[in-house]
């Protein structure tokens, strides 16, 4: 071989070992973007593009109305959170901006709502997918290239949080969080290495030496940029600016006692949290400390780190001039610290509050029970989810991250150890071996920190984190650490405790894992001597070194990531096992959104818009710029559309109406008390002011998972505060005779509350059936060992018993303390009245026997009380009920005998489902023979009314009139009843009718030949047909008051003749 050919040849080795991690970055980026695009098709149903989760539609219209308003975002929304609008910190962000930005380009500058979705669609994956590259610069710059590739391909295979929001659909701000967020952490790692080379300090300041100062303060400058970026995609990621202002009481403590100057970091700290609070101003929107919003939290948090860092460089600096032991100096550093946090809860208290119980959620395993209705801020490991999980905790970590969360914990107690036995100082090994032990008798012998967190009033988390925190800082007061690590062990203890306190940090904790066990593989190449990446390094390699890194590698990959597991503890092997990522990926989808979508779009086709509303004009631009006001005005036909605020975004979104309550949780404690209220004035004083603003709240939308107590139903529980309950109230479980599995009793509070009344009745009046649930007390022990006591079926089995009459099922409970009627299905306990002012106006085609939830819950009670699920609801399952609140229609009686009751009964026909049902309402007449009963549902008159004029088109008609009958009465020692038929028209029912109207109630005979008192007492009773078939409509109305009662204004009278006369 020639010189030229040898010399051409080495020049491209060389270029493969100088650019060999670019093609390999590429290829694990394109693998990460193949696994979450794969369901691509799942969301793209007939033309129309949906989303996962709650949050992702509301990110769709923040980048909708950005790319009409490019650059700006939406400053303020009042199609939410009605009558109050929202301006949510958390959206219309950089991410919506990049998002916008993107659609624009692909639409080449105008572009489709089809395409903005679909680019919105995508942009989960391809954030997801790009974290990788930060992942690999971070491991590379602690562990070199290959280990930085490692760190990438764990990334790749995760299977747990992070894949699953940064799959195809999931469009919420979440998976660009630690896109940004490891950035901010690579820049400032680039900047504390520049700083540690130039060594900035406060001479060359005053000389204005920029040629020595360019490099720290171009790179501190560019790490602050990256903060405030990670803040612009969300603005409670000013933890990150507490993370930092943490490390740098450790590095700099740590460099001073270690006989070192502080400065050289202090001035990135100065620089870079200086520049964040400036870029951070620009966006400031109010002048609170909210941590959501971009308010004067961010800045003025930012520039207390800078001033903090600037601190402790001059105390360092006094301490030489007065000549103080530099051992002093944490112990002073410390003191001011929690005098300085002192001061601030006494002077501004709401601050330190404020502080405080964001920290305590975020990072103290603290999350209020509010947060807890959020699937997403669940503990990760509470009990309630694993088992729900069926699993135990060992088997989610497993399921989630295979080994790596092990051999990633492995690895930062191994970067913090390394520089304490690097010397072999027996002081420090012996600092080290006590520390390492200290750790494992918290982790095996809690006890004692529980003691001690309830003495203090705190979780035992709380004591573990003390401790931890001070085993940190007395290990970097014994040796200088390299700052870089420093700074990835302080945030992966932030970051750890953040995704154990709420399960969607996890999708933080990923990246961190990641880079841990980039850096355990560089460890190993470093004994190994194999961590250099050139062709030397290539020709000296022995064959143990290869298997030795391929064994290493394997170890932390294999379980789980490459091989399934069996990770649950079901029975079913194949739901067991664990999932790869590629598994994970396939099977994701939109949810129940396509479930509701039907209803949503009819909502948006058949109800007025807002600001119609009875005929008004003004109707509210769903893209409009609106801005905030202390107290925003809406339009008179604007109104709100009621139902738990889980489902307040997809209102927004797919029906263009203005939900109560959403899922920034705004409006969730009165929807809450409006949904679980036991009447309907109670549930009209929960809606209060919004009911009172413009045209008041006008809808209620009812989904099954809202009723059903193992679904939604427990969580407006937890906000509700009208009265003293708990869930206890409204349901108890009961667990079989075998005490495998339960279900759980309905009380008659669950009846009465008013999202069941509207779901389970359509507001009709129900009585109680003779059903009797039967059970026994009996003694059990939990997991821990604690005995308590439960109910239980009887040893014989029969749970539920079924009687001929109510008469025969009260006399057996008031028999059986551990025994009641109904609580079951749609069996209440007692009689449930009807509701006046709300009627059923469209139900869903989609049925809840669609979900696999609904059904094993059917199945579950099935199983336990023999109850089948066809008789555990009245009428078929839709998936979502929606329901009109109206004036109604008055109708009134006299001359009817005295404290009697009378029914009204109207028969109603669901189109969807092709069902029919009858609305029943009762009433007594007063001790004048007086009634009077408000209507909610119209008989006539549909045609006349729909969204052009301000009014609902009902799906939902009646098929006949109103039959209102009296109870039988005796007069003159015959039995009658007083009978008539009502047609009401629609607009006296939704408020739009005006006038007077007549309607008649006449007396019949309904038993021929029956005499009280004496005669054939064999003689058989025949019914008879009322004096007249015919039904008294209020379409014509008539001025002969001689023929009956008048109201005026949507009153429907009923008259009884004059001549008759009742007696009891």
């Amino acid at each position: 071989m020639s010189d030229d050919q040898s010399q051409g040849s080495s020049s491209v080795v060389d270029l493969f070992f100088d650019w060999y991690h670019v093609p390999a970055l590429v290829l694990v980026v394109a693998a990460m973007l193949a696994i979450r695009l794969q369901a691509y098709d799942n969301f793209v149903q007939n033309g129309m593009v949906y989303f996962s989760g709650n949050d992702a539609w509301y990110h769709l219209r923040q980048v909708e109305y950005t790319v009409r308003h490019w650059p700006f975002t939406m400053p303020y929304d009042p199609w939410t959170n009605f009558p109050y609008g929202t301006n949510a910190g958390q959206f219309g962000t950089l991410y919506d901006q990049l998002v916008a930005t993107a659609a624009l380009v692909v639409g080449l500058g105008s572009p489709s709502s089809t395409t903005v979705a679909k680019t919105l669609l995508v942009a989960p994956a391809v954030f997801g997918a790009l974290v990788a590259v930060p992942v690999y610069a971070v491991g590379k710059r602690l562990a070199g290239r290959v280990a930085g590739l490692f760190g990438a391909v764990v990334l790749l295979l995760l299977p747990g949080q992070f894949l699953q929001r940064g799959l195809v659909g999931f469009a919420d701000h979440n998976i660009a969080e630690p896109l940004f967020q490891v950035i901010a952490i690579f820049a400032l790692m680039v900047a504390l290495a520049v700083a540690r080379r130039e060594t900035p300090v406060w001479e060359l300041v005053l000389d204005r030496d920029i040629d020595a100062l360019r490099d720290p303060l171009l790179w501190s400058g560019v790490a602050g940029v990256a903060v405030a970026l990670y803040m612009w995609v969300w603005p409670p990621g000013v933890l990150l600016v507490g993370i930092f202002g943490v490390y740098l009481v450790y590095q700099l403590s740590s460099d001073y006692v270690t006989g070192g100057s502080p400065e050289p970091i202090a001035f990135v700290g100065v620089v870079s949290m200086v520049v964040t609070a400036l870029l951070m101003l620009f966006q400031l929107d109010t002048m609170s400390f909210g941590p959501t919003d971009f308010s004067l939290l961010q800045p003025v948090l930012a520039l207390a780190v800078a001033a903090g860092a600037a601190f402790m460089a001059w105390l360092a600096r006094l301490f030489d001039g007065q000549d103080f032991d530099r051992s002093l100096y944490p112990v002073a550093v410390v003191g001011l610290i929690l005098v300085g946090l002192g001061a601030i809860a006494v002077a501004l208290p709401s601050l330190f509050g404020t502080i405080q119980s964001n920290v305590f959620s975020f990072v103290g395993f603290s999350a209020t029970a509010g947060l807890r209705t959020i699937s997403e801020a669940q503990p990760y490991l509470s009990p309630s989810s694993l088992q729900q999980n069926l699993t135990t905790a060992t088997g989610r970590i497993l399921s989630d991250y295979g080994f790596t969360l092990f051999t990633g914990v492995a690895a930062v107690i191994w970067m913090l150890a390394k520089p304490l036995v690097r010397d072999g100082e027996t002081e420090r090994i012996g600092y080290a071996v006590g520390s390492l032990a200290l750790l494992g008798f918290l982790f095996l012998v809690p006890g004692p920190f529980r003691a001690i967190g309830d003495a203090f009033g705190v979780v035992s988390e709380i004591i573990g984190i003390v401790l931890v925190a001070a085993i940190l800082f007395g290990a970097v007061l014994q040796t200088n650490y390299d700052a870089e690590k420093l700074l990835f062990v302080v945030w992966a203890a932030f970051v750890t405790m953040a995704a154990f306190t709420q399960i969607r940090f996890h999708y933080y904790l990923a990246p961190v894992v990641a880079i841990a066990n980039a850096y355990l593989l560089g460890q190993v190449l470093a004994y190994l001597d194999l961590d250099r990446a050139s062709i030397e390094a290539v020709r000296d390699l022995q064959g143990y070194q290869v298997l030795a890194v391929l064994a290493a590698a394997m170890l932390i990959v294999t379980p789980v990531l490459l091989v399934p597991m069996s990770v649950r503890n079901s029975g079913n092997p194949s739901f067991d096992q664990s999932n790869t990522a590629w598994e994970s990926a396939e099977s994701t989808g939109p949810g129940a959104v396509t479930e509701w979508d039907g209803s949503l779009q009819w909502m948006e086709s058949n109800t007025p818009a807002p600001g119609t509303l009875g005929g008004a004009g003004e109707e509210m631009e769903y893209y409009g710029t609106y801005q905030q006001t202390q107290d925003y005005d809406y339009p008179a036909g604007a109104y709100g559309v009621q139902s738990w605020w889980d489902y307040g975004h997809w209102i927004t979104v797919r029906g263009h109406r203005i939900p109560n309550a959403n899922p920034f949780q705004q409006g969730s404690t009165d929807a809450a008390n409006f949904l679980l209220a036991p009447n309907e004035s109670a549930a009209q004083n929960a809606l209060g002011e919004r009911d009172q603003e413009a045209a008041g709240t006008r809808y209620v939308m009812v989904d099954w998972q809202m009723v059903n107590p193992r679904a939604k139903f427990a969580a407006p529980t937890v906000f509700y505060d009208r009265a003293n309950v708990t869930q206890s109230d409204f349901y108890n479980p009961v667990y079989t005779s075998n005490l495998r599995t339960n279900f759980l009793l309905r009380n008659q509070r669950y009846y009465e509350s008013l999202m069941v009344r509207l779901y389970a009745y359509h507001g009709s009046a129900m009585t109680p059936e003779p059903v009797v649930v039967d059970w026994e007390r009996r003694q059990a022990q939990t997991q821990s060992g604690q005995t308590i006591t439960i109910r239980a079926g009887p040893q014989d089995g029969r749970m539920v018993r079924q009687f001929d009459n109510l008469s025969a099922a009260r006399a057996y409970v008031a028999n059986d303390s551990t025994s009641q009627i109904g609580g079951i299905g749609q069996f209440p306990a007692e009689r449930v009245s009807a509701l006046e002012h709300y009627r059923l106006v469209k139900v869903s085609e989609a049925s809840a026997n669609q979900s696999s939830q609904y059904r094993v819950s059917a199945r579950r009670t099935f199983a336990a009380t023999g109850l089948p699920p066809s008789s555990q609801t009245l009428y078929e399952p839709s998936w979502v009920k929606t329901f009109e609140k109206v004036p109604g229609a008055t109708i009134t009686a006299d001359d009817l005998p005295p404290n009697t009751s009378v029914r009204a009964r109207v028969p109603m026909r669901v189109p969807e489902t092709g069902e029919t049902f009858t609305y029943t309402q009762e009433a007594r007449t007063t001790e004048d023979g007086e009634l009077t009963m408000t209507l909610p549902y119209s008989t006539t008159g549909y045609d006349e009314y729909g969204p052009s004029n301000g009014y609902t088109n009902v799906a939902v008609r009646a098929t006949g009139p109103y039959v209102v009958e009296s109870a039988l009465a005796v007069q003159n020692d015959t039995l009658v009843q007083y009978r008539g038929e009502i047609q009401i028209q629609e607009g006296r029912v939704n408020g739009d009718s005006s006038g007077e109207r007549e309607v008649e109630l006449n007396r019949t005979n309904p038993f021929q030949n029956l005499t009280l008192g004496g005669g054939n007492q064999s003689e058989s009773l025949q019914p008879v047909q009322p004096t007249t078939d015919s039904a008294t409509t209020d379409s014509t109305p008539t001025d002969d008051a001689s023929s009956g009662a008048t109201v005026a204004d949507g009153t429907a009278a009923v008259r009884a003749p004059a001549a008759a006369v009742a007696r009891n």
